[in-house]
C-alpha cells in the first residue's frame, strides 16, 4: 500500500485524535435538525456510498448496475430494505413505553442520518440514538447502530426493535446460502434477477449475495440489565456480486470496535468536504442547502478509497443510487442529465468521479452502435435512457423521445470537451474520448440532410419536450456542430489516419443555425411562433452551458423572448439558466431573481431534500439534476468560472464574478485545472481573490489584461473587476 498523501494523513490524525466525532465535531452548516419527519417520507434522505443506496426509512436497497426487467420495462433490482430498523417500545416493570422520536438529524461532514430520544420518569432516565449509514470505506456495508443510555433503572429493560423492510421483491427471487466461513456464521441470501434487459448484451441474469450480521425477522428484543448504564448494538448488511466479496466486508466489519468502525466512514467523507467545499457566510439556509445538494450528488458516487476494489460503475441517475425502482424515479437510468446538469458540478468534486461517469459511457460503445444500427444509422448512438447494457431502455410510455432527442449523443461529446478541458490529459482523450467521439461523428454524418447549401436535422425533439417531431433545433443542431468540432480535434490530437474529419467540419461549418435577425434573436425551430409555451430551458442553453458565440445583445433577447414563455412546472434547472445567462449579459436583478427561484420552491425544508417541480406540482425526489443545475449557477454563474479549449491549450476562465444574494460572501475551494486547485473567494464589497491550493504537475500561466504570471502553490491574486485566464503550458 503507498504511504498516504500528508493532507489524507492529517485527517485521519484529526478524526482518530477525537474518538467519538459526534457533539464536538458537529459545525452548523453541516448539520440539520428537525423535530419532525416530511409529510411525504419520499423527502428523507437518500443516502448511499456508490456501491448501495436506500432511503432513510424506505423500503428498498439499490446496488449499483443491478436491474430487472426487458428493455423498457428495466428498472433497478430492489432489494427489500432490510436496514430499515428502529426501536418500537421500551419494556420497563409494569409500563410500556412507545418510542417516538423528539429530534432527527442528517449529519453531512460525517455522512449519517440519526433520531433521539430521551425520557425521564419515577427516577428513570433514558436516551436513545439510533444512527444509520453506508459505509464510505466499507462500501459494501450498510450499517444500523443503537446507543441506549440509562440510568435509575431497578428493573431490566426490555428494548424491542421492529423491521419493516417492505414487500418482497420484484426483482429478485432469493433463496438461503450455507453462511458458515471457519468458525463465524452468517445469515446469507443468494438473490437472481428475474428478467435480462437485452439478451444480445445480458445473458444471464445479475445474481448478488447479501450477509447479514444477526439473524432474526421482524421483531428482535434486546435486554438492559438492571444498573447497565450503557448499550450499544449495531446491525450490519453486506452485499455484492461476488460471495466472498460480501463474506469478507462483513468479517472485517465486525472486527472493528463502534468507534473504529465510524472513524473509517467518517474519514473518508472528511476527506472529501476537504478537496471540495463551498462556504456561504450570513445565510445559514442557503448553505446548508448548498451543502445537502452536494452531499446527495456525492453520495451516489463511488468511495474513492475503499477496503475492496469498486466494480464497474453504472452511472449516475436523475434521483441516485437510492432510488430507482419507480417511473418517479426514472427507473434509475441515465440520461443527458449526467453530462449537461450534474457533470460539470461533479467535475469540480473530483476529476476521478467525472472520469467515472465517462468511463460509463464508453464501456457503453456497443450497446451505442447496436442502437445505431437498429434504427438505420452508421456509428454509435447513444440512448435516450441507459441502464446495464447501454441499449435503448425509455419507458414504453415515450418511445418518441428516444427516438426524436438524438442530442443526448453530442452532448456526450461536449462533456467529454470539458472534461479535457479540465484535466488535460492526452492519455484519457486519445484513450477514452476519441473512440467515443469517432463513432458518434458517424452517426451524426449518416443521421443530417444536406440541401446543398446548408445541413439540417428534420424529425428532432430538443430539450423542451412540448414541441415534438421538428426540424432544426438550434440547441440540437448547435451541439451537433461543436460535437464534430470536438471530434475532429480529437482525430487531429491522436494520430488517426481518416479523411472523415474534413466531412466532420464540412457538416459543422455548413449546419443550419435559425436566427431572426430582424428580431434578433434565436427561434427554437423551424416554425415557432414567438408567444408558444415552452417546457424548459431550450434556447437559453446556447450561451451557457453550451457557450456559443454571439452576441449579448441576441443573447439577452433570447433570455427575455423565452423567459416569457417556459412553463411555470418546469424543472428547477431552467431557472437556474436564466440565472447564469442573465448574469453574463449583466443584468444582474433578473440573475438574482432566477438564482432564488431555481431551489427555494424546489428544497423540502427538513433535510433539504429536492424535488424535481415546485411544491404544488407532482415530482421526482431526490432530483440531483436539479442540484446540479443549482451548483453550477453558484460555481459558474456567481463564481464565473468557465472551461474551454484554445487549440490544444486547456483555459480556465473566470469571469467577472458576483457576490451570492442574501449572502455576505462565498469561497469555491477546491476549484479543478489541469491537475491543480484553487480557492475563490467572493465578497460583498466587491473583492475577489483567487489562491492556488495545490499546484499539480501541468506548468500553468494566468493572464490579466496584458500580464502573465506562473503558477505555484503560493500564488494568490485580486482579480476585483478583471476578467483573467489560466491556460496550460
Amino acid at each position: 500500500m503507498p504511504p498516504m498523501p500528508p493532507m489524507y494523513a492529517e485527517i485521519c490524525l484529526m478524526i482518530l485524535t477525537n474518538v467519538c466525532l459526534l457533539s464536538s465535531a458537529e459545525i452548523s452548516e453541516y448539520l440539520m435538525k428537525s423535530e419532525q419527519l416530511p409529510t411525504d417520507l419520499n423527502f428523507m434522505p437518500t443516502l448511499g456510498n456508490g456501491h448501495m443506496g436506500y432511503t432513510v426509512f424506505g423500503d428498498a436497497i439499490f446496488m449499483n448496475g443491478v436491474y430487472n426487467g426487458v428493455a423498457g420495462n428495466s428498472r433497478r433490482a430492489r432489494i427489500p430494505n432490510w436496514l430499515n430498523l428502529s426501536v418500537a417500545t421500551i419494556q420497563y416493570e409494569e409500563w410500556e413505553l412507545a418510542i417516538i422520536p423528539d429530534m432527527f438529524e442528517l449529519q453531512l461532514q460525517d455522512g449519517y442520518f440519526r433520531w433521539q430520544f430521551a425520557y425521564e420518569a419515577n427516577g428513570l432516565q433514558l436516551k436513545l440514538e439510533q444512527r444509520t449509514y453506508p459505509h464510505r470505506y466499507y462500501n459494501r456495508a450498510l450499517i444500523y447502530e443503537l446507543f441506549v443510555h440509562c440510568s435509575g433503572a431497578i428493573d431490566p429493560l426490555l428494548i424491542k426493535l421492529i423491521r419493516k423492510p417492505g414487500s418482497e421483491s420484484e426483482a429478485f427471487d432469493f433463496s438461503p446460502l450455507n453462511s458458515t466461513n471457519g468458525t463465524v456464521s452468517y445469515k446469507m441470501l443468494q438473490g437472481v434477477t428475474r428478467l435480462l434487459e437485452q439478451p444480445k448484451f445480458q445473458t444471464e441474469p445479475r445474481k448478488i449475495f447479501v450477509v447479514f450480521s444477526d439473524d432474526w425477522e421482524t421483531e428482535h428484543t434486546i435486554e438492559l440489565s438492571a444498573g447497565q448504564a450503557e448499550f450499544y448494538y449495531r446491525y450490519v448488511i453486506t452485499a455484492d456480486e461476488k460471495e466472498e466479496m460480501a463474506r469478507r466486508e462483513m468479517a472485517e466489519v465486525l472486527k472493528l470496535t463502534p468507534e473504529l468502525l465510524f472513524q473509517k466512514h467518517a474519514l473518508e467523507w472528511r476527506t472529501f468536504w476537504s478537496d471540495f467545499n463551498i462556504q456561504i457566510d450570513g445565510n445559514l439556509e442557503l448553505s446548508h442547502i448548498v451543502n445537502a445538494g452536494i452531499f446527495y450528488l456525492a453520495n451516489s458516487l463511488p468511495s474513492l478509497n475503499t477496503s475492496q476494489p469498486n466494480a464497474a460503475y453504472f452511472g449516475l441517475s436523475p434521483t441516485g443510487i437510492g432510488r430507482g425502482q419507480l417511473d418517479a424515479d426514472y427507473e434509475g437510468h441515465n440520461f443527458w442529465d449526467t453530462e449537461i446538469w450534474m457533470l460539470p458540478a461533479v467535475t469540480q468534486f473530483s476529476t476521478s468521479w467525472a472520469a467515472d461517469l465517462l468511463q460509463y459511457r464508453f464501456e457503453q460503445l456497443p450497446g451505442a452502435r447496436y442502437n445505431a444500427k437498429q434504427t438505420g444509422y452508421q456509428g454509435a448512438r447513444y440512448p435516450w435512457e441507459s441502464a446495464y447494457t447501454g441499449t435503448e431502455v425509455i419507458n414504453p410510455c415515450c418511445t418518441e423521445i428516444a427516438a426524436q432527442e438524438i442530442h443526448i449523443s453530442p452532448d456526450i461529446l461536449l462533456a467529454l470537451q470539458h472534461h479535457y478541458a479540465v484535466t488535460h490529459s492526452k492519455e484519457w482523450l486519445c484513450r477514452v474520448a476519441w473512440p467515443i467521439a469517432q463513432e458518434v461523428a458517424e452517426f451524426l454524418v449518416s443521421r443530417v440532410r444536406d440541401d446543398g447549401q446548408k445541413y439540417h436535422l428534420e424529425g428532432v425533439m430538443g430539450p423542451d419536450e412540448d414541441h415534438s417531431n421538428v426540424s432544426d433545433n438550434v440547441y440540437t443542431n448547435i451541439v451537433v456542430k461543436q460535437a464534430l468540432e470536438f471530434a475532429s480535434f480529437a482525430c487531429s490530437m491522436c494520430a488517426c489516419d481518416e479523411d472523415r474529419p474534413d466531412v466532420w467540419l464540412d457538416i459543422a461549418r455548413r449546419m443550419q443555425i435559425l436566427y431572426d435577425k430582424k428580431l434578433d434573436y434565436h427561434p427554437q425551430h423551424l416554425g415557432y411562433q414567438r408567444g408558444e409555451t415552452v417546457k424548459q430551458a431550450d434556447v437559453v442553453l446556447l450561451g451557457y452551458p453550451i457557450q456559443y458565440a454571439m452576441s449579448n445583445v441576441t443573447r439577452h433577447n433570447d433570455l427575455l423572448n423565452y423567459e416569457a414563455v417556459t412553463r411555470e412546472s418546469g424543472p428547477a434547472m431552467s431557472w437556474s439558466m436564466f440565472a447564469i445567462n442573465f448574469l453574463d449579459v449583466e443584468d444582474i436583478a433578473k440573475a438574482s431573481l432566477y438564482f432564488q427561484r431555481g431551489y427555494k420552491d424546489y428544497v423540502r425544508p427538513e433535510f433539504k431534500v429536492w424535488s424535481e417541480n415546485k411544491i404544488g406540482f407532482q415530482g421526482s425526489a431526490n432530483f440531483l439534476t436539479g442540484i446540479g443545475g443549482f451548483l453550477q449557477t453558484i460555481i459558474n454563474g456567481y463564481g464565473g468560472v468557465r472551461m474551454q479549449l484554445n487549440g490544444n491549450q486547456s483555459i480556465m476562465v473566470i469571469q467577472k464574478t458576483y457576490c451570492l444574494p442574501t449572502s455576505k460572501g462565498f469561497t469555491i475551494n477546491g476549484i479543478k485545472f489541469a491537475q491543480s486547485r484553487f480557492a475563490l473567494k467572493i465578497r460583498t464589497n466587491g473583492t475577489t481573490t483567487l489562491s492556488c491550493v495545490e499546484k499539480g504537475n501541468l506548468n500553468i500561466e494566468l493572464f490579466v489584461d496584458s500580464k502573465k504570471y506562473a503558477i505555484d502553490e503560493r500564488f494568490s491574486i485580486d482579480l476585483t473587476g478583471n476578467t483573467v485566464s489560466l491556460r496550460t503550458i
